[in-house]
């Protein structure tokens, strides 16, 4: 049974810090500029929404919901001249304009947090500006995206750090498609870098690791954490569940803490040691230590040649810190040396991690089941399933990305060549292989990765 979402009110105190007129469905406030000796100048504007009722009528039944587009209707105020267009803006955004189309104009908006101002402001026929309207409005948050899915079809996705695999600079989105295949037009979702620089740059995400996952909230959209092994540092980019550019400004991002990547204090054996490489480690460490889950992903990392799992905490983009981390194993996947040189990408099974490890130089390739991990965690040895003993080398395939893309509960693995061929590989861990799907070659808007 589909549910309905309800606005939810705001209390009296918020009402009045907002200067609201009503405190139920979509709570609103109205203004109007101090009127001109020109009486024909616009007046504050009418918003409708989209059941039909007046702003701020409690009668209303219309719902919101972030990331789902949310339609209003717009109409001349019953004070001043009429309107030629309007001018709107969501939560401060670059205004829009639209023509007044007589009795009603419609407009779209699309809530991007919980609580949201919708501003619309009346324009004369010779520019003159009029009287604006506010209608602050509440949503629901999403449903939760599976993991994967950046564009809000339940299916994974495929993203690309750029500057490789035959990818210009920038962080590079493919759709995944029902077929466990790809559409592979891609776009470029990072072309406003990561905030690394204060000018904001595609070259931000150059040299970087971008994992997905909840890391915002533990629920909903899916957030992308970029990760410099260069510089230590990390950012939090949060997702819009439609496939959009992400944005590096605030509000829409968080900066991790070098100490969730640079042991600190020598608890791997060496200070100042960095993470190497990065995977999402779901809900590993509360799992193993009878904690309740919280959605917020821990991280599992490379660092000074060992495995490690570093817990979330319950904010965006804090994590307990490598000094602190849970150590899983020294040993690599082959059972003889350790972990430098290898990379690693995961993917969740009820919100566990299940990963895979290949040596970069010789392109062995490995996998771990959740239960393993847990293993891991608490001390145990484990034999990871050997997929490869070759084939997967960084210089042949850059990119490797753990997806379940069947849609059987096990994960699977997709490869990008350096020439920016991407293949779908199905794991059957009973036979212990991967089964290849036919290759796509990455399409850059305007032609061929």
């Amino acid at each position: 049974m589909r549910s309905t979402l309800r606005i939810r009110m705001l209390s009296a105190a918020t009402a009045a810090a907002l200067g609201a007129l009503s405190l139920s469905g979509a709570v609103t406030t109205a203004r109007a500029d101090t009127p001109p000796a020109d009486p024909a100048r616009p007046g504050p504007p009418a918003i409708t929404d989209a059941s039909g009722y007046a702003y701020g009528d409690a009668a209303s039944p219309a719902s919101y919901r972030i990331g789902t587009a949310a339609g209003f209707t717009l109409s001349s105020g019953a004070s001043g001249g009429p309107a030629a267009r309007y001018l709107y803006q969501l939560n401060g955004a670059i205004p829009l304009s639209v023509a007044n189309a007589g009795a009603g104009t419609s407009i779209d908006v699309t809530p991007d947090s919980g609580t949201n101002t919708l501003t619309v402001t009346a324009v004369a026929a010779d520019g003159a500006i009029g009287g604006s309207t506010n209608c602050h409005f509440f949503a629901d948050p999403p449903p939760t995206a599976p993991d994967g899915d950046l564009t809000g079809d339940g299916l994974p996705d495929l993203t690309v750090v750029g500057a490789q695999a035959g990818l210009p600079s920038g962080l590079w989105l493919a759709r995944g498609t029902a077929d466990g295949q790809l559409n592979p037009d891609v776009t470029n979702v990072g072309e406003q870098g990561t905030g690394a620089s204060s000018a904001g740059s595609a070259s931000d995400w150059d040299g970087t690791q971008a994992i997905t996952g909840h890391f915002h909230t533990g629920a909903g959209f899916n957030d992308v954490l970029v990760y410099a092994p260069a510089r230590g540092t990390g950012t939090i980019l949060y997702g819009a569940g439609d496939g959009s550019a992400l944005s590096p400004y605030s509000g829409h991002e968080v900066n991790v803490s070098s100490l969730a990547f640079t042991d600190q204090s020598g608890v791997t054996g060496a200070p100042g040691s960095r993470a190497t490489s990065i995977a999402s480690g779901g809900e590993l460490y509360r799992t193993v230590n009878d904690m309740p889950r919280a959605g917020l992903p821990d991280l599992l990392m490379i660092v000074n040649g060992q495995l490690w799992d570093e817990p979330g905490l319950m904010a965006p983009g804090a994590f307990l810190g490598l000094d602190n981390a849970l150590p899983l194993t020294s040993t690599n996947p082959t059972g003889s040396g350790d972990w430098t040189g290898w990379s690693l990408t995961s993917s969740l099974v009820d919100g566990l991690p299940a990963l895979f490890a290949r040596d970069a130089a010789t392109g062995a390739l490995y996998f771990y089941t959740p239960q393993q991990l847990q293993n891991l965690a608490y001390g145990n040895a484990v034999t990871p399933l050997k997929l490869a003993d070759s084939g997967y080398d960084a210089a042949a395939v850059p990119v490797l990305q753990a997806a379940d893309l069947n849609s059987d509960g096990t994960p699977d693995l997709r490869t990008v060549s350096a020439t920016g061929a991407t293949t779908a590989w199905i794991l059957d861990p009973a036979a212990g292989a991967l089964t290849p799907q036919p290759a796509q070659s990455l399409k850059l808007p305007g032609g061929t990765a």
